[in-house]
């Protein structure tokens, strides 16, 4: 059934409004281990044998009397995977379902890399009935909107390992440094532990985990039992996440 056109034009409208949320959380997102010339000065530091000489600061080698090389920090593309769990307990909750709530972590992460110029992407696992759902990372407003509108129009799955696997494909098995934030309340993960163990040693993987208030029908879901290096973010489902995202932006979580 098609989305109700005021819906969309709400989505549409989505990224713009979070803009204004989002007070410089995008710096965040861009630091690199990448040494050498670069946007951003980084510190003086004692000249090591093969340091290149261009980088040498010359008044401050004069004055010290002992050659000292300017550090740079430099920024690379930055490559954002959006994975969904598409479990049928995401689409359930009142007021807020955790589908809802990773969709407005989506639409904020579309306006981060909007302001940036950088690449996103989506994958979200099928099941028996439904296809998995693998959009390609490309940059611009009109391919976020494709995103947002497409993850609205998906309807729920239940994801198992083969299907996990059929979804990331050779996702980071070449290239490095790309980020992969994993939205789920952890119905939907069994099975996806193995896979993301060796991407993590490549790429930046965080668990966004949606915390309800504790009451008498919360589930428990089983613990995925993910490798120490993926990260877990658990919010109260119930406080704003934009909020919490850019405060965590800010402080270089991405």
């Amino acid at each position: 059934m098609p989305l109700p056109a005021r819906f969309l034009a709400r989505l549409r409208r989505l990224p713009l409004r979070l803009r204004g949320r989002l007070g410089g959380g995008t710096e965040g997102l861009h630091p690199s281990k990448i040494k050498g010339a670069g946007l951003t000065f980084v510190e003086n530091r004692p000249y090591v044998p093969g340091d290149d000489p261009r980088f040498i600061n010359w008044p401050l080698t004069a004055r010290t009397g002992e050659p000292i090389m300017k550090r740079f920090e430099s920024s690379r593309d930055l490559v954002l995977w959006l994975v969904v769990d598409p479990s049928p307990s995401m689409f359930l909750g009142d007021p807020v379902s955790p589908l809802r709530w990773a969709m407005e972590l989506c639409g904020a992460a579309f306006a981060t890399l909007q302001a940036t110029g950088d690449r996103l992407g989506l994958i979200v696992p099928g099941d028996g009935r439904t296809p998995a759902l693998r959009i390609a990372p490309k940059r611009g407003r009109i391919h976020g909107l494709r995103i947002l509108e497409t993850l609205a129009e998906r309807g729920p799955s239940i994801p198992t390992e083969a299907a996990w696997r059929e979804a990331l494909g050779r996702w980071g098995e070449h290239g490095k440094g790309h980020r992969l934030w994993l939205f789920s309340n952890g119905a939907g993960l069994r099975g996806l532990a193995p896979l993301l163990k060796p991407l993590a040693t490549r790429h930046r993987v965080v668990w966004f985990q949606p915390d309800p208030q504790e009451g008498p029908h919360t589930m428990a879901w089983p613990s995925p039992e993910f490798s120490p290096a993926i990260e877990r973010q658990r919010w109260n489902l119930d406080e704003d996440p934009v909020v919490k995202l850019n405060a965590w932006l800010r402080a270089g979580g991405a």
